[in-house]
């Protein structure tokens, strides 16, 4: 976990004010970590400056993380700021990621380590946080979304987007996944891109209904047909041919254009039938209800 304070150099702040908004960050972590059940003797804890990084031991559940921790430390930023200045108010981001450690003569040495502050600094999650206000950014890593995040409905999946993260040259791009938490002027920041419930049962029906989409062989090939790869390569892979689809179909609405891109796949392998016709019909109204 790499975590940061957001506009710790502002010039508005004075050394009093450093002060207060350092101690502020170590009051917020250790009581949030408390509340959450994580033991803060275990974890290996460094203070960078502006923020900390913690390097938890193996035995402290990924889930508590992604579901019980983020909203205590909203909680406390929420108690902490409520009676500072702004000047000596506080908020966070928050990378969290998963690795190989080792120890050297001098500190950490790690590429995961590395990766989560590569996160940490995402532009455009700095960038989302100073427009919404939002108290705490949350930027989970790819591996930490697929395994983790995705899997547990009390770690709120659909209330994340995906974000580009800034990489060094000649080397792969990257990805990381963003939630905001907070208040905007006393109203809670909306989810981005929150999942439409309303109908997604007859899309999961219509896409197996598509013999290319329901069956698993060809669902492979209609992944590596599939015009976006930063789309396909997040799809979660489901051994039951049912999950995958609810899947590949949750996947595809979190990005825009995303089920319009998923039927374009499906006429490649299947140009028409009635079947993908009923399916092109969902996904016309469901456009439909998005921009009405």
């Amino acid at each position: 976990m790499a975590v940061d304070i957001a506009g710790y150099n502002n010039p508005s702040r004075t050394m009093a004010h450093l002060r207060e908004v350092h101690e502020g960050l170590w009051r917020v972590l250790r009581t949030s970590f408390a509340e959450t059940g994580i033991p803060w003797d275990a974890c290996f804890v460094e203070n960078t400056g502006d923020g900390a990084m913690i390097l938890l031991p193996p035995e402290i559940a990924k889930a508590d993380l992604v579901a019980e921790l983020p909203n205590r430390v909203r909680d406390e930023l929420r108690r902490y700021n409520y009676v500072r200045s702004a000047e000596a108010q506080v908020r966070l981001r928050m990378a969290l990621h998963a690795g190989e450690v080792a120890q050297g003569s001098h500190g950490s040495i790690s590429p995961a380590v590395s990766f989560t502050f590569r996160i940490l600094e995402a532009p455009e999650a700095k960038a989302a946080q100073k427009e919404a206000k939002a108290d705490l950014a949350l930027i989970a890593s790819e591996l930490i979304y697929r395994d983790v995040v995705d899997h547990d409905p009390a770690a709120d999946p659909v209330s994340y987007r995906r974000i580009p993260v800034k990489v060094k040259t000649g080397e792969r791009p990257a990805w990381a996944w963003l939630r905001l938490l907070g208040a905007v002027n006393g109203t809670h920041v909306a989810a981005p891109k929150a999942v439409k419930l309303e109908g997604f049962p007859a899309l999961v029906e219509a896409l197996l209904a598509v013999p290319c989409v329901r069956r698993a062989e060809s669902r492979r090939l209609l992944l590596d047909l599939f015009p976006r790869r930063e789309i396909a390569d997040v799809v979660p892979y489901h051994a039951e041919d049912r999950l995958h689809v609810i899947a590949l179909a949750r996947t595809c609405q979190r990005f825009d254009g995303g089920l319009g891109d998923l039927l374009g796949a499906v006429r490649t392998i299947e140009p028409e039938s009635p079947q993908v016709t009923a399916l092109a019909a969902i996904i016309d109204d469901w456009h439909e209800g998005r921009t009405s």
